[in-house]
C-alpha cells in the first residue's frame, strides 16, 4: 500500500532533524516535495510539551520560513506538532508564544502519567482501559481548542492493534468518540488523515474512513493530509488512499493553514 499518487496537493505532517526522532534536514524535505510536485508542505517538528527544546522549535520555524522564501513553486508552512498540551499548561503557553506559526497540529502520544504508547505492551484488558483514558484526555484537549488540526486520531491502535495484535472493542468508546468529533466540527477545527499506518504490514489510516465520515456527518468542514514522514522517502506515501478516504467520506477539498487561517485545496 506504499503508493505515491502522481499529484499530491499537500503534506502537512513532516519532521526534520529538529525533531528527536528524525535526521532529515528541512531542505531535503523541500527538495523531495519539489520532486513529487507537491504544492504545500508543513514542517511540524515535535513539541512534546513535557520534554521539548525551544531552540529546536525556533530553528524549525526559521528554516521553514527561509525555504518558503527560497522556492517559488513550493509553499513551506511554519508548523508545529504540539503534543500533550494539557499536561503542562505553562510550557504550552511558552511554546505557542515562541514563534509565529502557520499551522498548529495537536497530538496525544501518551496519556497523563504514562509513557508513549510506542513503549507500552498491554494485554487486552489493560489496553481497553488505556484507550478509555486516551479518549477522555483527547476530549479535554479538543475542548481546549488552541490548535488547527487534530493529528492521528486513534493513535494507540498503531501499536496496540497493528504492532502487537491486541484486538480492542472500539464500540464501547462510541459516545466519547462522537463527542470528540462533534467538538472538533463545532469549533471549526480540522481532522487529520494520517497515512503513516499504511507503512506498516497490516496497514490502516489514522483514523479509518468510518471516523472521517462521522466527522463529516457531524458538520466537520476541514481535513488535513499528513504522511508523518521522518525521512524523505516517506513523504506522501499512502496519500492516494488518504485522498480516496476523504472523498469516500464526502470531502472534496483538503485544507492547509496559512497564518492560522484555513485554505481549501480541491482534491
Amino acid at each position: 500500500m506504499n503508493t505515491v499518487p502522481k499529484v499530491t496537493p499537500c503534506d502537512c505532517h513532516l519532521h526534520t532533524d529538529n525533531s528527536f526522532d528524525s535526521e532529515t534536514p528541512a531542505e531535503r524535505l523541500a527538495e523531495r516535495a519539489r520532486e513529487l510536485k507537491i504544492n504545500y508542505i508543513a514542517i511540524t517538528d515535535h513539541c512534546d510539551i513535557l520534554e521539548w527544546s525551544d531552540e529546536n522549535i525556533a530553528r524549525s520555524n526559521a528554516q521553514a520560513a527561509e525555504l518558503n522564501e527560497k522556492y517559488s513553486d513550493l509553499t513551506v508552512l511554519r508548523g508545529i506538532e504540539l503534543g500533550e498540551p494539557l499536561q503542562a499548561p505553562e510550557q504550552t503557553s511558552i511554546a505557542l508564544n515562541l514563534c509565529e506559526y502557520d499551522f498548529i497540529l495537536c497530538s496525544l502520544h501518551n496519556i497523563a502519567n504514562e509513557e508513549d504508547f510506542y513503549f507500552l505492551h498491554p494485554d487486552r484488558q489493560q489496553a481497553q482501559e488505556l484507550i478509555r483514558r486516551y479518549f477522555d484526555e483527547l476530549l479535554e484537549t479538543v475542548r481546549w481548542n488552541r490548535f488547527d488540526s487534530l493529528a492521528h486520531f486513534t493513535y494507540p491502535l498503531r501499536y496496540i492493534t497493528d504492532r502487537d495484535g491486541v484486538q480492542v472493542d472500539m464500540a464501547r468508546y462510541k459516545p466519547v468518540i462522537r463527542e470528540i468529533l462533534a467538538t472538533l466540527a463545532a469549533n471549526g477545527k480540522a481532522l487529520e488523515i494520517n497515512t503513516s499506518g499504511l507503512r506498516s504490514p497490516t496497514g490502516f489510516l489514522l483514523p479509518t474512513v468510518e471516523y472521517i465520515r462521522e466527522f463529516r456527518e457531524l458538520g466537520g468542514r476541514y481535513i488535513t493530509l499528513g504522511s508523518d514522514a521522518h525521512v524523505p522517502e516517506h513523504m506522501a506515501v499512502g496519500m492516494r488512499e488518504g485522498i480516496a478516504a476523504a472523498k469516500q467520506a464526502g470531502f472534496d477539498c483538503a485544507t492547509v493553514f496559512i497564518n492560522r487561517q484555513p485554505v481549501e485545496i480541491p482534491l
